[in-house]
């Protein structure tokens, strides 16, 4: 059973790690100013942590995003190989978690309205990461983009990778700068059949359609590579399961070992696909586990600052790891650098990214937060209004 355990990649992704969390600290007034309230701490444990085992996944491999051959280390191995797609579908898991959770508990949800916050949530930060992105490549590019290829990335990046594109501007590939944008196409479809969701969770054949939904899960996983929807299934099913309290200790005891025993198993090993049957059964309980164990470290307010600025983080490392790359190429040639260059010059980008990431979430994804609530609380004002002029037409007519 081959892995990717060792005492120096463990200890460069610990360091990673509390590099995040320190860095992020330096940030702690101006993140926590702009915090945003959520029920489940668990949850935004998990969520900071997913973040930074993105980074960690795709940290050895920007010189060969790059295009560049390194000669001196090239053949070390990947830091954990399944760690970054570990992370992406733990937020899969933690979407399908929040959403169902919201349909449990609001007896109607006012779809126009949440597919409106959505958009205000997801979007503006990213046009403003693929707006930078595209001014990157165009730079590269000698600003040559009037091109066929360009002008389909292009309507690729408006319409959230929904129309198919070679993610190239002026010839330059867009894969070291937003490879991760393509998770967003499965989220806004998730976000498409919840009133579905809902109204199969008010039906009383909801067993039945779950039942359905696990048998297409296993069709679908037994002949496709790489399949994400059902991940958000394994949300749901937490979130069906955290409706009932679990107090007894051992069984939390025992959830965490096998959540620990599940992340440390398949992060490392090399013959477990990052996606498939697999990993989405490891994945599901891993997710159960921890959402019935809500283990206490996951409560603490540096993975609550993380969790804060983790899609600034999601969306911003890549550009932001290119960049200090192709600078570092003015002073060295990153095709024979020794290992220690090549990590010192990733961990100087975590600071970068960082304070790029508070700023973003201070001042992109909050401000568009905000708007969402206050036009929220409006609505409902308005709408309470209205009941109350309906019941007592009297008491405005003698106000008037």
């Amino acid at each position: 059973m081959k892995t990717e355990y060792s005492l120096e990649v463990t200890a460069i992704t610990l360091v990673i790690v509390l590099a995040f969390i320190a860095f992020s600290s330096l940030f702690k007034s101006k993140i926590e100013s702009a915090e945003v309230r959520h029920e489940y701490k668990f949850i935004n444990g998990m969520r900071g942590l997913a973040a930074i085992f993105v980074f960690i996944n795709h940290a050895p491999f920007v010189l060969s995003n790059i295009g560049i051959t390194n000669t001196v280390f090239s053949s070390w191995g990947q830091l954990y190989p399944n760690l970054g797609s570990f992370g992406v579908q733990i937020f899969f898991c933690i979407t399908g978690f929040l959403f169902f959770d919201k349909i449990i508990k609001t007896e109607k949800i006012d779809w126009t309205d949440f597919f409106i916050s959505r958009i205000k949530r997801v979007a503006p930060l990213y046009y403003a990461a693929s707006l930078l992105v595209l001014l990157i490549a165009a730079s590269f590019s000698g600003f040559q983009i009037f091109d066929k290829e360009s002008l389909i990335t292009l309507s690729g990046l408006i319409s959230f990778n929904f129309i198919d594109n070679p993610m190239k501007i002026g010839g330059v590939s867009l894969v070291p700068l937003s490879s991760v944008t393509w998770t967003l196409v499965h989220e806004w479809r998730f976000y498409a059949v919840l009133p579905l969701v809902a109204i199969f969770y008010r039906s009383r054949y909801k067993a039945l359609i779950m039942i359905i939904a696990m048998t297409v899960a296993a069709i679908d996983l037994g002949s496709s590579a790489i399949v994400c929807w059902v991940y958000f299934l394994s949300g749901i099913a937490a979130a069906s399961i955290h409706k009932i309290t679990v107090t007894s200790r051992i069984i939390k005891f025992t959830a965490s070992l096998i959540a620990i025993s599940i992340f440390s198993l398949t992060c490392g090993l090399v013959e477990v696909q990052g996606y498939g049957a697999l990993r989405f059964v490891l994945t599901t309980i891993f997710f159960i586990c921890i959402t019935i164990s809500n283990p206490s470290f996951l409560h603490y307010q540096f993975l609550n600052r993380m969790s804060d600025i983790s899609y600034s983080i999601y969306l911003l490392h890549l550009p932001i790891l290119f960049l200090a790359f192709k600078a570092a190429s003015i002073f060295v040639d990153l095709s024979s650098i020794d290992k220690i260059t090549f990590w010192a010059i990733n961990f100087a980008t975590i600071p970068a990214i960082v304070a790029v990431s508070t700023f973003t979430f201070v001042n992109i994804e909050k401000r568009f937060m905000q708007k969402a609530r206050i036009a929220q609380t409006n609505a409902n004002l308005i709408y309470t209004r209205s009941l109350h002029t309906t019941a007592t037409p009297s008491r405005l007519l003698d106000r008037q």
